[in-house]
């Protein structure tokens, strides 16, 4: 496999990496299971797959997604959840990262793709707050209301920077390359947080039984609204913050 030197790295290297990966994901998700919605998994994740590839990136999300069932429990339907969705994160930005070096930042193509992913998810974000279409408890309300207007103002920040920067790298701005790939993992791992809750709201029913349209259903669909809201938020200023000193330790190993 070829390293960000232009080498190759061996067989027994890369092992190592993603076993090391695997053991710290697990480490970091056992840490902080303790508090609902906050996590580290997407960013060390998403830092490992941009600099190791898509290979590694993978192999490391599937031991981690069958590994931290020791710990978990062996629910059928969290391994299936795991094993689409982390292999799946994990491919995108090994490939992203692998591409981004290539090219030296965003083509035009995937910066219209991140604008409407971050105006779709501002939108979306501001409608269900503004109208409280999402039905919680009284208790939750106020809380899940000022989430989503967090993450729908965080999502036009991103807007900014992303096409910010992106204008600033076109004009040969080495020096904002990072932080241009920063806003835009940021906007990607969003989306992908989203669609982790979503396909946990089609995958559980239906290992329990219950039926995609059933009143069972619908509950667990409202219920993980809350913690969906600050798993996006989490995900979103971990990413923003952390993306550009994790990646400039995991290239510098992945160099070796």
């Amino acid at each position: 496999m070829k390293d960000l030197g232009g080498g190759r790295r061996s067989a027994a290297a890369e092992c190592a990496a993603v076993a090391v990966a695997a053991a710290l994901l697990i480490a970091v998700q056992y840490a902080f299971s303790w508090v609902p919605g906050v996590e580290a998994v997407t960013v060390l994740l998403l830092c490992f797959s941009w600099s190791f590839g898509v290979r590694a990136g993978v192999f490391a999300a599937t031991a981690f997604s069958l590994l931290r069932c020791f710990i978990f429990g062996f629910s059928p339907s969290a391994i299936v959840l795991y094993l689409v969705y982390y292999p799946a994160f994990a491919a995108t930005f090994g490939a992203t990262g692998g591409a981004w070096r290539r090219r030296g930042g965003l083509s035009a193509g995937a910066l219209a793709c991140v604008n409407a992913v971050l105006l779709a998810v501002a939108a979306a974000s501001g409608v269900c707050a503004a109208l409280g279409l999402i039905k919680v408890s009284r208790l939750a309300k106020a809380m899940l209301a000022a989430l989503l207007w967090t993450i729908c103002g965080l999502c036009v920040l991103l807007l900014v920077a992303v096409d910010v920067l992106s204008a600033l790298n076109a004009r040969g701005g080495a020096r904002v390359r990072p932080f241009c790939a920063s806003a835009f993992c940021a906007a990607v791992a969003a989306a992908f947080t989203v669609a982790f809750t979503l396909l946990d709201d089609a995958i559980t029913p239906l290992f329990m039984g219950w039926g995609l349209f059933s009143a069972a259903s619908a509950g667990y669909f409202y219920s993980s609204f809350t913690v969906l809201a600050v798993q996006t938020v989490c995900a979103i200023i971990t990413v923003c913050l952390l993306f550009v000193p994790l990646t400039s330790v995991t290239d510098r190993f992945a160099r070796r």
